[in-house]
């Protein structure tokens, strides 16, 4: 199978390390499907360098078996490695774990799946060490070495679990086709630099300059060993080139890709010092010959197999030179770079003990007076410290102590009373530690109070949760607390199982929210590490824990509790408040954010602002973040409403969603008519509010209004207050219930709007009469005010957006659609167009210009049919309806409006036809989407086929004046 036999489908794992992105960079360029797996978010490349990225931990099987699917190549460059400050003794059995399981779960997934190939990124540390300690000719290593002393005898147990990969790989060769790169120091851009993942290149490069950019510091750099150890380095770009020859080939056989040939560390510090733009000779080298692992004393590539069946020979000789502006950094950060760092893997585990002292000394200092005062009321403080069952250092005891250290140290800072439970659960699983901790608690029965959530809540003691302010992660409930009646409710278990590390805190606090125990206290604390930064462990998401999960929780406690010691206290309704926003319209929000609920509901407004760089943002963080009603979220990109409501709807775990804009004046009661209507048709999948305009005072609102294209944003007043199955609504003012339907707003749709919101409302309704609930609901006392956009100032591009996208639903619901026979505007201007073109050619071959007159005057005659016929609909024919605006408008302004709202429809009606050129629907022009979606009967579309053939009827009159005043 050869790449470029045609498009192919790769996985490349490590996709965002330094090869697996030049690798998955290519075969993306080439048009091949690319999907990337990594434990890293992004690569760094600016560019786009695949078609997907997958984010989770290879060494979970279920995330490799989610990851193969459907690809026919697997690319395996991910693994825990880099230079010799991470390859060595004190790292061997951390790497043999993670890399042995990686390579196992995606060889058991790729032979489950049916993948074709599978390339394995291998490594020169798989040959003896025999072969490369001091001697006087250094072995140039070749394929077949690895077994040329006996036994195998590899460079520690990152070369031995790269061995037996190549090993289990090669059983399975006549189930796919194999490919094993055994690759010698590869370096290049992108490649680590620092932390002691990086190779002899970088670090010497870095060494170097860090010297040439601090003056004040005596030049010397730090070499690894005597200096006379010998490597080879191969350029990532000649890299990429034998890789892809690789895939192409029919070499199933392990074959070195590196360079042959050698320098040694003395001579590559003395390039990298050059590089720098130094003299040599102004260098002191400092050899680290005891302290510091150095690894082999000579390695070098033979690469007479590779050129002989692949033709293949670096190209690259000449060494890179380093731009020192890309290393602009500042003094002090440059000279901590001057010596390397030996990697363990994780952050040192000495920085654990750290953050427990800062703790344990905070915890200490801010409980004092509730432990120590003199009074009625005295309070305890336990600590139960959950540790992994294979921690050895947090488990240590200093020589023949009873307690452990980290015991020892909370007793140093006045934390006496302590429990350690020793975890022995996968790593990462933190809720399952939380779990065990809790269970001991509830065992040895620790309890907390709870006294105003009782006196508020009507409810028994012990009911409720409670959260502290976290200023790290404003509005936010971090680190819950609950009662031990919650552990009874639940068996002993504070969370399900289905918890791994994420959602616990929400949950906890979501489910007492139901019943209104629920507070955020301004007592605050700093999380720093986790919360909105990055975690310490792969982040795991309990999926779908906002819907079924959360109900059963909350009829297992709250019902079961509040009706035997409270029968007559009812479970509060809670509805979240979603806004977009990107320009962060303070004054609008301000109303926004002031709206009050009744005391049978919980409310929380979600807030998504789309413009990362708004000037507004900072001030309303500063305003509202610290409320826990409030959760304000910021995307890294502008990607739309539709995007945004998305966003908040995953935000959201209440029953019921309130859609808004952003630049809407509310009605003062709107949440609670919200409330009263949601109680009178709970079955509802939503509810239709009614968003008014202020009264048409301009030539140009009016003809907004005119134009119908505002008709369905206060549909609710017109259509009967019984009706239960209600067309759409605008995302101004919409209700929606949140269930688990997988509804969501199709990102298809224009970023501006059109379209959405018919698609959405439609896809909820369905969904709730599938399964036995009811369609929207009109709710007219759900009130909300619509400023004219940009002060009302003439615009038809909003419009003409708005039709562009809404045409697309013509395809999404061919039962909605009808065919009209007569062509509109658009479909008018579009024959006239290529009439146009065609009379153009015409003009130049036989100087006729007849059929140019003939087009230039069927587009007079559709504009001027068009105009005509809105003055006779609404000046004559519909007059009622048109009387019905709220205009303050009078006399020619309004003949003049009647006018200008032809020419909006005719934008509107082009916007609609391109959107469907566009998106390839040839075959769908002229048909019709019914806005109504048959709630009006067949009035609505035989309106519009009248309308259609009368404006139709005046386009041929008046196309025959002009053709004859023109042509004759």
């Amino acid at each position: 199978m050869a790449t470029t036999g045609g498009p192919h489908r790769f996985l490349v794992t490590g996709g965002n390390g330094f090869i697996g992105s030049y690798i998955a960079k290519a075969l993306f360029y080439k048009g091949h499907y690319v999907r990337i797996a990594d434990i890293k978010r992004t690569s760094y490349f600016n560019e786009r360098i695949s078609n997907e990225v997958l984010v989770g931990n290879l060494c979970d099987l279920s995330f490799c078996e989610s990851a193969v699917r459907s690809m026919d190549t697997i690319m395996h460059f991910a693994a825990t490695m880099g230079g010799m400050g991470a390859i060595h003794e004190a790292n061997d059995f951390v790497i043999y774990n993670d890399n042995s399981t990686m390579t196992f779960n995606l060889v058991h997934a790729a032979v489950h799946r049916g993948v074709q190939r599978f390339f394995y990124a291998s490594s020169a540390c798989i040959y003896p060490t025999s072969l490369q300690h001091h001697g006087t000719n250094p072995v140039s290593l070749r394929e077949h070495d690895v077994w040329s002393s006996g036994a195998p005898n590899p460079q520690g147990l990152y070369g031995l679990e790269k061995l037996n990969s190549e090993l289990l790989l090669m059983q399975f060769v006549e189930k796919m086709q194999i490919r094993i790169a055994r690759f010698h120091n590869i370096f290049g851009p992108y490649g680590s630099w620092v932390g002691g993942h990086e190779k002899a290149p970088a670090a010497q490069l870095r060494k170097a300059l860090a010297a040439h950019m601090i003056p004040s510091t005596r030049h010397e750099i730090e070499i690894w060993g005597d200096g006379k150890q010998q490597r080879s380095f191969l350029y990532i770009d000649n890299c990429v080139e034998a890789i892809l020859l690789l895939l192409e080939s029919d070499c199933s056989e392990p074959i070195n890709i590196g360079s042959d040939c050698s320098v040694t560390i003395d001579d590559l510090t003395k390039i990298a010092v050059q590089s720098a733009g130094m003299d040599v000779g102004d260098f002191h080298f400092r050899y680290m010959d005891d302290s510091r692992p150095v690894g082999v004393h000579a390695r070098n590539s033979n690469n007479e197999f590779i050129t002989k069946t692949l033709n293949w020979t670096p190209k690259i000789t000449s060494r890179p030179m380093l731009d020192g502006n890309d290393m602009a950094a500042r003094t002090e950060l440059l000279s901590s770079f001057k010596t390397n760092k030996v990697s363990r893997g994780l952050e040192g585990p000495e920085k654990s003990l750290e953050n427990l002292r800062s703790f344990a000394k905070s915890l200490a200092r801010t409980t004092w007076r509730d432990t120590h005062e003199l009074g009625l009321v005295h309070f305890q403080v336990k600590i139960y410290l959950g540790v992994d069952a294979d921690d050895e250092f947090l488990l240590r005891r200093e020589g023949n102590s009873e307690i452990l250290n980290i015991e020892s140290l909370l007793s140093e800072e006045g934390i006496t009373n302590v429990s350690t439970e020793i975890c022995n659960v996968p790593r990462g699983h933190v809720c399952a530690i939380w779990r065990q901790c809790a269970h001991r608690a509830w065992k040895e029965k620790a309890d907390y109070f709870f006294t105003l959530i009782v006196q508020h809540g009507h409810v028994s003691q012990g009911m409720g949760c409670v959260a502290f302010t976290n200023v790290t992660f404003p509005g936010m409930p971090t680190f819950p607390i609950v009662h031990r009646t919650h552990m009874n409710a639940f068996g002993s278990k504070v969370i399900p199982k289905v918890f791994i590390n994420q959602d616990r805190d929400p949950f906890l606090f979501q489910l007492y929210r139901k019943c209104g125990c629920c507070r955020m206290i301004p007592s605050s604390l700093s999380n720093g590490i986790g919360g909105s930064l990055s975690a310490r462990y792969i982040q795991q998401h309990a999926d779908g824990w906002t819907f079924g999960l959360l109900t059963e929780a909350a009829m297992l406690v709250l019902e079961a509790s509040l009706t035997t010691s409270f029968p007559a206290a009812t479970r509060k309704m809670t509805l979240d408040i979603i806004i977009p926003s990107y320009r962060v319209l303070l004054p609008f929000l301000d109303a926004i954010l002031a709206l009050k609920e009744s005391p049978t509901c919980e409310t929380m407004f979600i807030i998504i602002i789309d413009n990362p760089h708004s000037p507004n943002t900072t001030e309303l963080e500063a305003k509202y973040a610290h409320r826990p009603d409030i959760r304000i979220r910021v995307n890294e990109s502008n990607l739309g409403a539709s995007a945004s409501r998305n966003r908040g709807m995953k935000e959201s775990a209440a029953d019921w969603i309130l859609f808004l804009d952003d630049d809407i004046t509310p009605q003062d009661d709107i949440l609670i008519e919200a409330e009263k209507a949601i109680r009178s048709n709970p079955q509802a999948a939503g509810f239709i509010g009614n968003t008014y305009f202020p009264v048409a005072s301009t030539i140009f609102t009016n003809a907004v209004h005119l134009a119908g294209v505002t008709y369905f944003w206060d549909i609710a007043a017109k259509m009967p207050q019984n009706e239960s199955d209600m067309p759409w609504g605008v995302t101004a003012n919409l209700i929606a219930r949140r269930v688990q339907d997988g509804v969501e707003f199709d990102l298809q749709f224009p970023k501006t709007g059109g379209g959405e919101d018919i698609d959405f409302c439609r896809k909820k309704r369905d969904f709730s009469v599938a399964h036995g609930g009811e369609g929207f609901y009109p709710a007219p006392h759900v009130v909300a005010t619509h400023p004219w956009w940009s002060d009302g100032q003439r615009s038809y591009w909003r419009f003409y957006m708005w039709s562009k996208g809404d045409g697309g639903l013509i395809k999404l619901y061919p039962n909605l659609t009808y065919l009209d026979h007569t062509p509109n505007s658009a479909e008018l201007f579009l024959i006239s167009t290529a009439s146009t073109i065609l009379g153009a050619f015409t003009y130049l071959f036989t100087r006729s210009s007849v059929v140019f007159i003939v087009s230039m005057s069927l587009a007079m005659a559709t504009v001027i049919a068009n105009i005509v016929h809105d003055m006779y609909r609404h000046l004559w024919r519909d007059t009622n309806r048109t009387k019905a605006l709220r205009s303050s408008l009078r006399g020619l302004g309004w003949a003049v409006a009647i006018a200008e709202s032809a020419l909006i429809r005719m934008a509107s009606e082009g916007g609609r036809l391109i959107g469907l050129l566009e998106r390839g629907e040839i075959m769908l022009i002229g048909h019709r989407f019914d806005w109504f979606t048959g709630r009006a009967g067949d009035g609505p579309m035989n309106e519009e086929i009248l309308n259609g053939q009368q404006r139709m009827a005046l386009v041929v009159l008046i196309f025959g004046v002009l053709c004859f005043k023109f042509c004759y």
